[in-house]
């Protein structure tokens, strides 16, 4: 989750020369560019080998300072070169015994994209401020076997079929203290304000060394108080709801001190913050844009809940909104405002590890640019209005750039190949929809492009992690949903770099998504099915005989479609409850492999997102009185 370090490539250099244990069958042809290690430049590409259809590179990177960017460009089949048409290198091995040069590498598909030649490779050397750049203009030679002319998406078949939802899992969440949901909440509340912290801090784990969390993440203790706000909103227990009252004018204030911390570096850019809520000065993936958009989101539904127990408008403009006036306390106006003129700048991705132009940070700023401008009108601000509704208007135009027609996939970003994600699959974008999608039907949780991009992103672990094929159905008999992780590339396993995991918080994602695309297709009462969303519907209801037309609140599928996605909303909480210890605790991860819970204990985000999906489903199931329940326990 906090990953900076470098990442193991496929190809490696071996003597000078780039050695690829997938190409040696297909006779694949490696094509040197620089023999040798340049004395007349600071970069140079080594040499490449594009072996049906996979690209793998090496190049001579002087060493010059530490931060390095490496990226190589080119143009695809069409001969344009987009900022899709691109790696980002990463370090190998040195080049030389004194380490005044390395080898920088890197490898992936480049289906559907195709290449023609390399434009160029460029270097910046971060901590000195310089930028080396080597003009390619090198035709690219293809070797082994042949490239598809039209490569299509995986198919899968799916396992299983189950159906409606199901007596172990309504048990699993049921609304007691000793339930999985009961345990959530305690758990989720004992990282918040924890003994010796800053009023309104959040720790994103109880987990101090390897990995060391214990700090205040923007974007997680965001999303942590979004879920005190909706148990404020429903408790009908008045000491419950002054409690959860507290926490949020608290979680405001913090969260104003931390804009006017004198040591940001990028802004309200800064990821994290120490736990007495001074700033984080070491190195990190900064700036983050998505946490001022996450945070501002929190506090105007706090804002309207607020106001509907019977607060003060006032009180909302002094200890929340208006930052120009009371700075000290009101971060609001600032998040918006700082929202409204950064969308369109790159930043770190929620993983912390790729700076680009990221779906799940545009899908929050939208959202937080959409609500915005109604909040900014309702509290009689005309002018931060029209500046928060333009800002979303032009955020709005650039969404449509994640859909990729060929990969018929829902982009994670928009932006060169980094860290090996040539797959372009994260369940970020997931996440992405169910934290922004602001109720006006762009990316809504049933839109086609959502759901086949849902499809593909969760089918793609099917052939990573051991775990989701070897154990499908728990000791009932019951199926288990795919065991889902960040990234089918991701080889973080919780402490150091190895190889990645099922997330807790990922699989929960899923069955989230499951259940609001229910209760939104069951609101609609029609359920249409397109070539896009085909493939969706062919695995998560492979038993109804599915064709692409409209099925309505009369037809018979129409409500299998809707039991499937119950039945699967279901099998995802279930492989969440397979891999869950007796004691109910979550961690981050749980072994690829034996399914045993790894990564950063007791993780803050894992119980608030088995609690907005315990949510999800219940209303699902019409029980509307069960997030009340939980919050009054």
């Amino acid at each position: 989750m906090r990953l900076l370090s470098g990442r193991n490539r496929v190809c490696g250099a071996i003597a000078g020369s780039l050695f690829c244990a997938s190409a040696v069958a297909q006779n694949c042809v490696n094509e040197t560019i620089t023999a040798a290690i340049p004395t007349d430049a600071s970069i140079a590409l080594q040499s490449y080998s594009y072996c049906g259809g996979n690209l793998s590179v090496v190049a001579y990177v002087k060493n010059v300072d530490y931060d390095k960017i490496v990226t190589l460009y080119w143009t695809n089949a069409d001969g344009v070169s987009t900022p899709l048409n691109a790696f980002t290198l990463g370090f190998q091995s040195q080049a030389n015994p004194d380490w005044s040069w390395e080898l920088w590498g890197a490898s992936g598909s480049l289906y559907p994209d195709g290449i023609t030649s390399f434009v160029n490779i460029t270097y910046q050397a971060l901590d000195v401020g310089q930028t080396y750049v080597q003009q390619l203009g090198q035709k690219v030679i293809a070797t082994g076997a042949a490239i598809p002319n039209s490569p299509q998406p995986p198919v899968y078949t799916a396992y299983a079929t189950p159906k409606f939802f199901s007596d172990d899992i309504t048990q699993w969440i049921a609304a007691n203290n000793n339930s999985e949901a009961g345990i959530s909440k305690t758990r989720m509340f004992n990282n918040i304000d924890i003994p010796g912290a800053a009023p309104g801090t959040v720790i994103a784990a109880q987990s101090y060394t390897a990995p060391d969390y214990a700090y205040h993440w923007v974007r997680d203790a965001s999303l942590t108080m979004d879920v005190v706000n909706t148990m404020y909103s429903l408790t009908t227990n008045k000491a419950r709801k002054q409690f959860y009252q507290n926490l949020l004018f608290q979680y405001a204030a913090a969260g104003a001190q931390e804009q006017n911390d004198p040591g940001l570096q990028t802004g309200l850019g800064e990821p994290k913050f120490n736990l007495d809520n001074s700033i984080f000065t070491g190195p990190w993936g900064r700036p983050q844009n998505d946490g001022p958009a996450t945070r501002a989101i929190t506090l105007m539904e706090f804002s309207y809940a607020y106001l509907a127990s019977g607060g003060s408008k006032q009180t909302v403009r002094e200890k929340l909104y208006d930052s120009n006036n009371y700075p000290k306390v009101a971060p609001m106006i600032r998040d918006l405002q700082f929202v409204a003129t950064n969308w369109s700048s790159p930043s770190f991705d929620l993983w912390e590890e790729e700076p680009s132009d990221h779906f799940y940070t545009r899908m929050v700023q939208r959202r937080a640019l959409v609500m915005g401008s109604q909040f900014a009108s309702f509290m009689g601000d005309s002018a931060l209005s029209k500046t928060l509704s333009d800002a979303a208007a032009a955020l709005s135009a650039t969404l449509s750039q994640f859909w990729d027609p060929l990969r018929q996939l829902i982009l994670y970003e928009y932006g060169p190949v980094m860290r090996g994600k040539s797959s372009y699959k994260d369940i970020a974008v997931v996440l992405g929809v169910l934290h922004g999608y602001a109720g006006d039907g762009v990316y809504s949780y049933t839109n086609d492009q959502v759901l086949v991009s849902a499809y593909q992103i969760a089918t793609s672990f099917l052939d990573v992690f051991p775990i989701a094929t070897s154990a499908t159905k728990d000791a009932n008999g019951n199926p288990l949903g795919i065991a889902v992780g960040r990234y089918p590339e991701d080889v973080y396993d919780g402490v150091s770099t190895s190889l990645g995991n099922p997330w807790y918080l990922a699989t929960s994602a899923m069955a989230e998504l499951l259940y609001r695309a229910s209760i939104e297709f069951a609101t609609s009462t029609s359920i249409t099915v397109t070539t896009t969303s085909l493939p969706f519907w062919k695995y998560f209801a492979a038993d109804v005989n599915v064709s692409t037309t409209t099925y309505h609140i009369w037809d018979p599928q129409f409500y299998e479609l809707l039991a499937a996605l119950q039945g699967w909303g279901d099998a995802f909480l279930r492989r969440v409850k397979y891999h869950t210890p007796s004691n109910g605790h979550l961690t981050e991860e749980f072994n690829r492999v034996t399914g045993q819970p790894q990564g950063a204990a007791d993780l803050t985000w894992s119980y608030a997102a088995l609690l907005t999906a315990s949510f999800a489903r219940e209303t699902a199931r019409a029980n509307l009185l069960y997030p009340t329940e939980i919050a009054n326990l």
